[in-house]
């Protein structure tokens, strides 16, 4: 008998294979591989529409309130105007099943590079609350 519940708990162990990472909704990927494309061809406009018309944006602790703000005080004068390019690391399903968090390299125009995540929510196709934080 203790074999058979030696055997029984043995086959649940791992076998050593990495467990498959989560899955990510197709929506929610798309629009991350689609800011990416769009924000590096500097088109602010398609950026824009990216996000929801009350989205928020915390960029490590400043805080952007509505579309037009996210764009006009941060994506257009320091990444768009600013020729700065994102490339995309990796892509992780954030908490609560509708968030996506991702993580990029960032080269400004002049060179300089920083890495950080956006974890951001996601509803009707868009942006509406995200966090941007650096990482190493």
């Amino acid at each position: 008998m203790t074999g058979v519940v030696a055997a029984a708990l043995l086959a649940g162990c791992s076998t050593g294979e990495p467990a498959p990472a989560p899955s990510i909704p197709s929506d929610q990927r798309a629009l991350v591989d689609r800011f990416v494309k769009t924000i590096n061809a500097g088109d602010a406009q398609g950026v824009g529409a990216m996000f929801a018309e009350s989205a928020r944006f915390d960029s490590v602790g400043r805080v952007y309130s509505g579309r037009a703000e996210i764009m006009d005080r941060f994506l257009v004068p320091e990444v768009i105007e600013a020729g700065g390019r994102y490339t995309l690391l990796d892509v992780t399903p954030g908490a609560g099943g509708d968030r996506v968090v991702a993580r990029y390299d960032f080269t400004t125009g002049s060179g300089g590079e920083e890495r950080f995540t956006y974890d951001c929510a996601v509803a009707d196709g868009a942006f509406t609350d995200c966090v941007g934080r650096y990482v190493s």
